[in-house]
């Protein structure tokens, strides 16, 4: 028979603290937690960057060819052959397939232009008609077919719906939501300054050289001061102007890209 010392649970004994039981359980879930969020993120950046590999643009133009739909009903948008035609101009140099995009005119004042899903792009009259020249609607046109190359409104559609699925698993009251809101702006504005840099690439291709790039910024730098001035980029799906335009100046610095005047009438102007 081996005899040994009795072993003692030590959590049990009153003449000691318990303190540093507590304090590794509580290490212990906060790992756990932390191990869980970072999972989380992963999988679904996974999951979004995986998209467009595993769905085609025409796929998801079937998808949502409700979209065309809508467009094609409402009087308030329509479709322009000019536009349409520098969409065509500009898809090769942008490694687009052939009739991928299919832009709209929009007849409100509104200084804006948007990408949705199935390739369609909209063109709001209220920007076109302030900007100089041509050039500068085709940097407009080349940063929205951008967003549609990137595949960026499935991609956003996607991921802030699964992170509000993983933020209804933890309850509203709780901060995560919050947290997946600021990183969705994030996560915003990463995809206009890459946008931004496909639509600069593209113009120079087509163009031979960036002023539309600049005229455009120079007209949408006006355009928030009359809206308000500077605001807060964080809390912007896109960054300030400013910062867009200094992305935009070191791109074209880097790759000798040429800037003189424009030549081609805008054709969309009041």
């Amino acid at each position: 028979m081996e005899w040994g010392d009795p072993k003692f649970d030590e959590s049990k004994n009153p003449n000691i603290s318990h303190d540093a039981y507590q304090f590794g359980e509580i290490r212990a879930l906060l790992g756990y937690f932390l191990l869980t969020v970072v999972v989380v993120v992963l999988l679904v950046e996974a999951i979004v960057w995986s998209l467009p590999h595993t769905i085609s643009l025409q796929r998801e133009r079937n998808w949502f060819s409700f979209v065309q739909t809508h467009f094609d009903e409402h009087k308030n948008f329509q479709k322009d052959e000019k536009l349409q035609k520098l969409a065509n101009q500009l898809a090769p140099h942008m490694g687009l397939p052939e009739n991928s995009i299919t832009v709209y005119y929009n007849l409100d004042d509104t200084p804006n232009a948007f990408a949705t899903f199935g390739g369609n792009i909209v063109m709001y009259r209220g920007l076109l008609s302030r900007l100089p020249n041509e050039e500068s609607v085709a940097t407009v046109l080349a940063h929205e077919m951008a967003h549609i190359k990137h595949r960026d409104p499935l991609r956003a559609m996607s991921r802030n719906l699964l992170y509000s699925m993983v933020a209804a698993m933890f309850g509203n009251d709780t901060q995560i939501q919050m947290l997946a809101n600021m990183e969705g702006l994030r996560y915003s504005r990463e995809l206009e300054y890459a946008a931004d840099a496909a639509a600069l690439d593209a113009t120079q291709k087509h163009y031979g050289n960036t002023q539309g790039a600049h005229d455009l910024f120079a007209v949408l730098t006006q355009i928030e001061q009359e809206y308000g001035g500077n605001r807060i980029a964080w809390f912007s799906t896109h960054p300030a102007t400013a910062d867009r335009v200094q992305q935009i100046q070191q791109r074209a610095l880097q790759l000798n890209y040429q800037q003189h005047q424009n030549v081609h009438e805008n054709l969309w102007r009041k």
